[in-house]
């Protein structure tokens, strides 16, 4: 469908009733325009780059007032779907998964202390699921990169590089879940990504942690090489599940260390 807007200023009286209804007056008319407006933008209707008509013409449209309208622009603009100018006023921004990923880093943030328990709840609905998808899924040139992680991990292994090390576990999993072809797994993967990458590094020191780690990326990997899904899915689960046992042992010793010191 092509879109309703023009960049042009001088075509700013457009057919914008044929996007838009009027908002009844209830409350949280702004959250009520910001919808008809989300809608239009995620439905492609309004394109990136389209400069939204003025506040005058869409308070005229939605029959609400300026007001109404620049609280639901702001809403749009501080979720990333639209960026105000000075002199140009809102045009449609350019959004996709990288957007999502940073909001949901947010509310990772937003929740000090978050336990990992959580964090591992969510890590596993989404990596169990890539696991099986990127054996269904995975091209071979992904699969060499897959291989050349885990040689790599292996090497920084050998010389002690626990640092490095760490990082090349993460990428193997951020990699694989690459591979499974849905930018949303990927997104909610990079959300919780500064959570693992700090669990990581701390259990990267227990003994076995690191080559145990690399022995079970390499059964995953041969899963996905075999194209069989439901083993891959198996193999990630039991990877996830030896992970957050390895976590539950650190957490009960430095529980124990903290008792002790009281």
């Amino acid at each position: 469908m092509e879109s309703k807007w023009v960049s042009n200023p001088n075509q700013q009286d457009l057919i914008v009733s044929e996007l838009f209804c009027s908002v009844k007056r209830e409350l949280s008319l702004s959250d009520r325009v910001a919808e008809q407006l989300t809608e239009a933008i995620v439905s492609r209707q309004l394109k990136v780059g389209d400069r939204l008509p003025s506040e005058r013409d869409l308070g005229e449209t939605f029959k609400v007032s300026r007001t109404v309208v620049r609280e639901a622009i702001r809403s749009l603009a501080a979720k990333g779907l639209v960026r105000v100018t000075s002199g140009r006023g809102a045009e449609v921004n350019d959004y996709g998964a990288e957007d999502v990923a940073a909001s949901m880093r947010l509310l990772v943030r937003g929740h000090e202390g978050i336990d990992y328990g959580k964090v591992n709840e969510v890590r596993t609905a989404v990596e169990v699921q890539v696991a099986g998808l990127a054996a269904l899924r995975a091209a071979p040139e992904d699969i060499d990169r897959l291989c050349q992680l885990c040689d790599n991990h292996q090497r920084s292994l050998e010389k002690g590089e626990l640092d490095v090390a760490g990082e090349l576990d993460f990428q193997f999993h951020r990699e694989l879940t690459r591979c499974s072809g849905n930018e949303l797994l990927l997104a909610m993967l990079d959300s919780i990504a500064e959570v693992l990458r700090e669990v990581r590094n701390q259990s990267m020191a227990e003994p076995h942690v690191g080559a145990d780690g690399l022995q079970a990326h390499r059964r995953i990997l041969k899963c996905v090489i075999a194209r069989n899904a439901s083993e891959a899915r198996n193999a990630m689960a039991d990877h996830l599940a030896e992970a957050e046992r390895v976590w539950r042992g650190m957490e009960a010793r430095a529980t124990r260390k903290g008792r002790g010191k009281s």
